[in-house]
């Protein structure tokens, strides 16, 4: 187990802010942690890093506690700010984190070479960090974490402020860093949950409102889905469809170019794919389908439903 957080509670003053969270990341895994702001989110990420201590519970990153020393090369981090000196050259920056994290002479030298090249940073070793766009500068954080080689990277907000050419460099970088890494990481960018990760966790008011798959998660939250039909047919379907067990309703659109052409939306309950059952009906009715899809459930709508109630 990678990550292991076990009834995680943490409290300021008389203000809960984690109320007895629990989940668990296997190695491999590519976990998005979801939340809207006041959820406790960035205060669960502190305390899994060890920067903040738990109130309650446990914490165990690759089976240490995080504020270990040894449990730091176990896991790499890349904090929300990304603090790093303007007044240091990239090199100069990723030799004394090398350094901080006890890597020296040789060790120290191929890891920086080697995180370069993997980050893209070769050909801008000499310059000043000040001197870097804050897309590039993300990329030096990235570069940071991945030092010692270590089997997790936890990052905050990894695209938070960046241009939607430098989010894509570092969405892209994320994805490659990926394969032989778990990675949890949080986001209010759902687009990015959504392109990177097998699975989400989200948390409202403190406690865990959902974690699973992306697909399970949907079908879990969500009443309805939605097929669409690209159609030919010349007589009406509407009875036809809606006599088939599992549709709740149909609608249909007529195309004004040709009367036989036409769009159907058809819902049904989540987790329902009828689309071999329609496939079945329309050859029986002679109808044409030129298109049929389940339209997918967007994360933003799980999201709103699970934190804003609906």
């Amino acid at each position: 187990m990678m990550l292991e957080v076990v009834n995680l509670t943490k409290f300021y003053g008389y203000r809960p802010i984690l109320e007895g969270i629990s989940f668990a990341i296997d190695k491999g895994e590519t976990v998005g942690f979801l939340g809207v702001n006041g959820a406790g989110k960035s205060t669960a990420m502190r305390i899994i890093t060890g920067f903040h201590a738990p109130t309650h519970g446990q914490v165990r990153v690759a089976g240490l506690d995080p504020r270990l020393p040894a449990a730091r090369e176990k896991f790499g981090y890349l904090p929300e700010s990304n603090p790093l000196p303007a007044a240091m050259r990239v090199e100069e920056y990723l030799r004394f984190r090398a350094g901080l994290k006890g890597l020296s002479g040789k060790k120290a030298a191929l890891a920086i070479t080697e995180t370069s090249e993997r980050c893209n940073l070769s050909e801008i070793r000499r310059i000043m960090i000040g001197q870097l766009s804050k897309g590039v500068r993300q990329r030096v954080g990235l570069a940071d974490s991945i030092l010692t080689r270590p089997g997790i990277l936890i990052l905050d907000e990894p695209t938070s402020g960046l241009d939607p050419r430098q989010a894509d460099e570092t969405r892209n970088l994320i994805t490659q860093l990926a394969d032989g890494a778990t990675i949890f990481f949080s986001s209010h960018i759902l687009q990015d949950v959504e392109r990177l990760c097998q699975r989400v966790i989200v948390l409202d008011n403190g406690r865990v409102a959902a974690d699973g798959n992306l697909e399970a998660v949907r079908d879990k939250n969500i009443e309805e889905r939605t097929i669409r039909i690209e159609m030919i047919a010349r007589e009406p379907v509407r009875e036809t469809l809606r006599a088939i067990p599992g549709v709740r309703a149909v609608s249909i659109e007529s195309d004004p170019a040709s009367d036989d052409a036409l769009t159907i939306y058809l819902s049904t309950s989540a987790g329902v794919d009828l689309r071999r059952e329609i496939s079945l009906v329309s050859a029986n009715r002679g109808w044409l389908i030129t298109e049929m899809h389940l339209e997918q459930v967007r994360l933003e709508d799980i999201f709103r439903r699970l934190t804003w109630g609906g």
